[in-house]
């Protein structure tokens, strides 16, 4: 098993010397897991670490009693574990892990993991270190998605004359939420002329007009190393998108973290603006109805 190679890739393992690293190898299990295939359930019993070797895995919290809808927690990528909380404190998992592609894994278990630590307790110290940081950063992603979800509530509850003035004040909150240097533009579809008019922009450096300019894609997604483009969709069809681009690519890890954000948007947003055109909608018609009677 070639787990010494593969583990150096990964940041808790980072200060360990080959000879340890070999050794501490031989405590992992290898798996192998097929896209969409559950790798442990919500609330279920484990003792066990994973190590992403290579794929991806989606953790997921569940939105029904009967587990068909999720919402994405967070995608992790080679490189990067979970199930740490099972493993320090016998706790149940606290939401679904599933192999969002074809993944390789390394899996330690509670018992074999402990007994490296008290045979090793330098490389113990480095191992809980790592794990507290990525713990943080997964606390503080969480934490800048529920405020910025927050202020986006407030905005929802206003009432608006149309779907390109509430893109407006959502392109102002969500700039706050966005620290570094970043481009992000929004539009509303306009059905009359079937194009996209521009609700409002930001932008703190320069871009080729034909990147900034391009057509939005039918469905959201990453269209450059350094841009998403968040779609809005109604029943009906395109409601708008939201072009979000910075100045420096964007790492597999970054790209993870922010889909998940983008995802909750898109779905916020598409719902938000669906009913502000069924109001406008309705207001028209009472408008039309009222000017009908008084003739």
């Amino acid at each position: 098993m070639s787990g010494a190679g593969d583990l150096r890739s990964v940041p808790i393992f980072r200060n360990f010397s080959d000879e340890m690293l070999a050794q501490f190898s031989e405590a992992f299990k290898q798996s192998f897991y097929k896209k969409d295939e559950v790798i442990f359930r919500e609330r279920s019993e484990g003792d066990t670490l994973f190590i992403i070797v290579s794929g991806s895995v989606a953790i997921e919290k569940k939105l029904d009693d009967e587990g068909k809808a999720f919402k994405t927690l967070a995608i992790l990528s080679a490189g990067e574990f979970f199930g740490e909380m099972a493993v320090l404190e016998g706790q149940t998992r606290f939401a679904q892990a599933r192999a969002e592609s074809d993944s390789v894994l390394y899996e330690v278990r509670r018992a074999e993991f402990f007994s490296f630590i008290r045979t090793h307790p330098g490389n113990g110290i480095s191992i809980f270190t790592e794990i507290m940081k990525s713990v943080l950063r997964r606390l503080q992603h969480t934490s800048s998605e529920l405020t910025m979800l927050f202020d986006m509530s407030k905005l929802v509850l206003r009432e608006y004359r149309s779907p390109k003035e509430f893109l407006a004040e959502v392109l102002d909150e969500v700039y706050t939420h966005f620290e570094g240097s970043w481009n992000i533009s929004v539009f509303a579809y306009n059905q009359f002329n079937e194009e996209f008019d521009e609700a409002g922009t930001r932008s703190t450096f320069e871009e080729s007009p034909e990147k900034a300019a391009a057509p939005p894609p039918a469905e959201s997604g990453w269209t450059a190393p350094n841009a998403y483009v968040v779609v809005f969709r109604g029943r009906k069809g395109p409601l708008g998108y939201m072009r979000f681009a910075r100045s420096a690519d964007f790492t597999d890890t970054e790209k993870n973290a922010l889909s998940t954000i983008f995802g909750t948007l898109s779905s916020i947003i598409s719902s938000a603006v669906e009913n502000i055109e069924h109001q406008a909608e309705a207001a028209l018609m009472r408008k039309l109805k009222e000017q009908k009677n008084t003739i």
